[in-house]
């Protein structure tokens, strides 16, 4: 080769690491100053996470329906409303591990979406239907209130309830821990792990209050829904500690779905498993939505696809493939945090990668607008890759990094007993229960709890205690005028099938 085809080929190079430099440059810039202000100058705003859509469900703001094919990761703001259809269900995640979930024909409103951490304020409001609520509580997370109908729900420490608005004025059932009601001021009220409460339509001053719960046919639903969220958490790693959020469940979508890397002058970095093929791309599936204030926003159709497209910046690394770093600050604010939001979170893909463009919000928006749907069929490097696994380790930006493993297995809680509110252990032997002294035991909710937390159940065939009529007195509390009654009014039988 001569030393003229030798320059060449180096003045070559040299123009594609500065064709490489300037696209990375551009792509940070773009990344680093979203484009997207939102329409409300106050406050920063929040998002929480649509986590599960089975069916139809729809989802607006404001009286605006942003699509009525919702799917899962679409961020959800203040203002929004989620409802079900005949054969739907939702689940939204929030921040702390608190869940809210709807079954079919049901609606709510996160009228209040509002700070961070410890000052953080969320109040739900139940417009219909049946919901399920998991409250983690705790002292680290703010308030979360839920309201039906008159009434509203505060909780102390972990606690899961279930509304039902099917009959107003309404009733609730408090599986875990401690809840009080209030009905304006005719009904002040609270409730303790296995007992419930109805409302009535009647007179505002009266209520049933049951020292049982009445199953319903979506209580396994519930259930199920929480073993799946916990099996997930087994993969747990340390990775997220440090990186804002620690105990959003979204972290665990990623330990369950890649491998973490923890490389040195980078930090953190993520990577799924399908990364291993060099012809995968970050944003090969998914959504454009338009949602009201921040335009159309991205949606991934990645089961784990949240938090990587919230925050944090999409990496190519030679002889690696696609990684994600959240970051020197995590995941601690959202990229609206600050009033803003961009199209997509790409610092350095390869040369020639090109991510998706994000669509123009049109002027007059059509109602609904729907999702724009995005499936991309993108070629790599001619590269082969590493496998993403647990145990092989891996060339990441000159280092040699083994991937972190799971922590400690949490401990396994004892679902074959009951503590009830009084302290008294129920046992349950061959789906009978039975108890020396106190209430009887509740069949009821089977899920996962932070450490330490009391008031477990578990289910079984339990045999239903008294319940009692009352009306309230100006003093607050109850007072008692008269047996009779059977609780809430509602449904019962196996998993699956609507509520009535």
């Amino acid at each position: 080769m001569s030393e003229d085809e030798a320059g060449g080929i180096d003045r070559g190079r040299m123009r594609n690491r500065r064709r490489g430099a300037w696209a990375f440059a551009l792509a940070m810039a773009l990344c680093a100053v979203p484009v997207i202000r939102a329409d409300d100058a106050g406050p920063a705003p929040r998002a929480v996470r649509l986590s599960s859509v089975d069916g139809q469900v729809q989802i607006s703001v404001g009286g605006q329906v942003a699509t009525d094919s919702a799917v899962a990761n679409s961020p959800l703001f203040e203002g929004t409303r989620v409802v079900t259809g005949d054969e739907g269900r939702a689940e939204i995640q929030f921040e702390d591990g608190s869940m809210a979930r709807l079954s079919p024909n049901s609606s709510l409103t996160l009228t209040v979406l509002r700070g961070a951490g410890a000052n953080s304020e969320t109040e739900i409001t139940l417009e219909g239907g049946l919901g399920y609520f998991e409250v983690q509580g705790g002292g680290q997370t703010g308030a979360l209130r839920v309201r039906f109908g008159e009434s509203l729900v505060t909780t102390n420490g972990f606690t899961v309830m279930r509304v039902n608005l099917d009959t107003a004025p309404g009733a609730l059932a408090v599986f875990s821990g401690n809840a009080h009601v209030e009905q304006g001021g005719a009904v002040s009220v609270d409730l303790h792990g296995g007992e419930s409460l109805a409302l009535s339509a009647a007179d505002a001053m009266r209520y049933t209050l049951s020292e049982s719960i009445d199953p319903d046919s979506w209580d396994t639903w519930n259930s199920d829904r929480d073993q799946a969220l916990a099996a997930e958490a087994a993969d747990k790693t340390g990775a997220s500690t440090g990186l804002g959020q620690a105990s959003n469940p979204a972290w665990n979508d990623l330990d369950a779905n890649g491998s973490w890397y923890n490389v040195p002058d980078q930090g953190q970095v993520w990577s799924p498993a399908d990364a291993s093929d060099a012809n995968w791309d970050p944003y090969g599936s998914g959504y454009w939505m338009s949602t009201p204030g921040y335009g159309y926003t991205w949606v991934s159709g990645n089961a784990w696809g949240y938090l990587p497209y919230q925050c944090g910046m999409w990496n190519w690394y030679d002889n690696f493939g696609w990684g994600w770093a959240p970051g020197a600050g995590g995941c601690g604010t959202m990229f609206w945090g600050a009033g803003y939001y961009g199209g997509v979170n790409v610092g350095r893909g390869y040369f020639g990668y090109h991510p998706p463009m994000r669509p123009r919000s049109p002027m007059r928006p059509i109602r609904p607008m729907g999702l724009i749907a995005v499936d991309r069929h993108t070629v790599g490097p001619a590269v082969t890759l590493p496998a993403r696994d647990k145990n092989s380790p891996v060339q990441i930006a000159g280092y040699a990094v083994t991937p972190m493993h799971t922590l400690s297995v949490r401990p396994a809680y004892d679902r074959s007993t009951t503590v009830l509110s009084n302290g008294t252990v129920v046992t349950h032997v061959g789906g009978t229960t039975a108890t020396g002294q106190g209430r009887p035991g509740v069949a009821g909710y089977v899920g996962s709890r932070p450490p330490g937390a009391t008031g477990t159940t578990a289910k079984g065939t339990a045999p239903k205690a008294p319940s009692s009529t009352h009306v309230a007195s100006s003093g607050g509390g109850h007072v008692s005028s008269g047996g009779g009654g059977g609780g809430a009014a509602h449904a019962s039988g196996g998993g699956g099938g609507a509520h009535h």
